[in-house]
């Protein structure tokens, strides 16, 4: 009975620093990936909106679920546009994705944050030969065609991976009528006050976060 007791003991010890060490790992490595997301978006941002030096979160009451956050971007203090962070439901789950929008009302271009589309298929979405065709157009309603585009309006899928192709091309016009409804023709947002007054893409260095 006292060898297993002993026994149990031990095991139990184990499992205790085992626990620690794991707890400690997990906390030490939230900073770093916390760093990397904020670099990964603040490069979509600088991305999809050129033009701007300066994002800055602002807050628009009664968005819809599939409108995650929304950014103006400024250069100098003037307003070139709105980054706006966007969710959509994909083939394989949802895809996230920034849309830039000019201050003029052209689509500046998109950049996928995340997804889980299928290798090969849909997972070719963030690659400019299709994600490339939503720079530099009207921000208009858009659609999936399957052959070469013949207008402006038009965007090919990829092949193989329709659903994946729509459901990017919904989620930016979902963003572009979200901008028309309720940043254009000089929109008053509120700013978050949860967020730092402005980030600046200019002021960033790698492995550094900017706020």
């Amino acid at each position: 009975m006292a060898k297993i007791i002993r026994l149990g003991a031990v095991l139990f010890l184990i499992t205790v620093v085992t626990g620690i060490i794991l707890g400690g790992v997990h906390t030490m490595t939230l900073e770093p990936i916390r760093q990397a997301k904020e670099r990964e978006k603040m490069e979509a941002l600088a991305a999809t909106l050129p033009a701007a030096k300066e994002f800055k979160a602002v807050e628009v009451s009664g968005k819809p679920e599939y409108i995650k956050e929304v950014n103006a971007g400024t250069d100098n203090g003037q307003l070139m546009g709105y980054n706006i962070t966007v969710s959509s439901k994909g083939y394989g789950g949802m895809i996230d994705m920034v849309v830039g929008i000019s201050s003029g009302g052209d689509l500046m271009g998109i950049k996928i944050l995340s997804h889980s589309e299928t290798p090969g298929l849909g997972a070719r979405a963030p690659e400019p030969a299709f994600s490339g065709q939503f720079k530099d157009k009207k921000a208009a309603a858009l659609s999936i065609v399957k052959t070469a585009p013949s207008s402006d309006s038009e965007i090919q899928a990829i092949s193989g991976a329709t659903i994946t192709s729509t459901a990017v091309t919904t989620g930016v016009n979902q963003a572009v009528d979200f901008w028309k409804n309720n940043l254009k023709d000089g929109a008053k947002p509120v700013a978050n006050s949860q967020t730092p007054d402005a980030i600046s893409s200019s002021s960033r260095r790698p492995g550094k976060v900017g706020i």
